[in-house]
């Protein structure tokens, strides 16, 4: 299955996220905000992670300023941007950031692990 790089800050969220995608199978690894993001990703042994889900909104660097920054280093990973915000859509998004889709809370987990799925399919 994949490698999925979820960040948030609540701990709720993160902590409900790492059981249900580790229970589809998927290896998770959990940052508390954007900054820690750049940090994981960069350091990550075997590359980056297959897919990034990543909070919109967090302290220190939101969701969008951590891939904003991962795309300038060269950083292609596929990103679904997760927002609490119920009318987030591409058209809202900066347009530089090839950003996968959107997903809203609260986390319809099947449409999310479809997402995922779609996302990471080899061809």
């Amino acid at each position: 299955m994949a490698r999925v790089l979820v960040a948030d800050d609540s701990e709720t969220i993160l902590l409900l996220m790492r059981t249900r995608l580790e229970l589809a199978g998927h290896e998770v690894a959990t940052a508390a905000d954007g900054q820690e993001v750049i940090e994981l990703v960069s350091g990550a042994p075997g590359g980056p992670p297959d897919v990034l889900l990543l909070d919109a909104m967090m302290p220190r660097k939101s969701g969008i300023d951590a891939l904003r920054e991962l795309r300038d280093a060269g950083i292609d990973t596929p990103a679904l941007i997760v927002s609490a915000h119920q009318n987030s859509t591409d058209a809202d998004a900066p347009t530089d950031l090839e950003i996968a889709g959107y997903v809203t809370k609260p986390i319809d987990f099947d449409r999310l692990l479809g997402e995922i799925d779609a996302l990471t399919r080899v061809a």
